[in-house]
């Protein structure tokens, strides 16, 4: 079958069009995947803080941090930083323990929005855990 003369080069201007949207959804998604995965990832370190501060709030030296830390591997190298109030952790009362981290973006390519709008990174992300003190 012969192409005519006048489509010639039809494919590479349709993909010279549409390669730039697909490009783009496709950083979008991975952009997106990637701030989920650390907002679950600062709710379980948040949450496992909490428990370890609930269970062992007799202690002399709680290492809320460090537990909370440690829980969620996929944080490394981010600069989470733990709040807590396990100091005044008495039995019945609730202990609530925060993680939050300035996420950057991973392709930089939405660090500066488009055209002159403001880009939505880097996101400031919490996760909170709250639990009851004694058991």
């Amino acid at each position: 079958m012969k192409t005519k003369e006048k489509e010639r080069g039809a494919v590479a201007v349709e993909m010279a069009i549409i390669l730039p949207l697909l490009l783009l959804i496709l950083i979008g998604v991975i952009e997106f995947g990637r701030a989920l995965n650390v907002q679950v990832s600062l709710t379980q370190a948040a949450r496992e803080g909490a428990r370890f501060a609930a269970v062992h709030y007799q202690d002399g030296a709680l290492d809320v941090a460090g537990t909370a830390l440690s829980s969620a591997p996929s944080l490394d190298g981010l600069g989470v930083s733990v709040s807590d109030n396990a100091s005044s952790c008495a039995p019945g009362s609730t202990v609530t323990v925060t993680t939050s981290v300035s996420l950057p973006s991973m392709s930089g390519f939405l660090d500066s929005g488009f055209f002159g709008a403001p880009g939505i990174f880097p996101l400031n992300m919490t996760g909170v855990g709250v639990m009851r003190c004694g058991g």
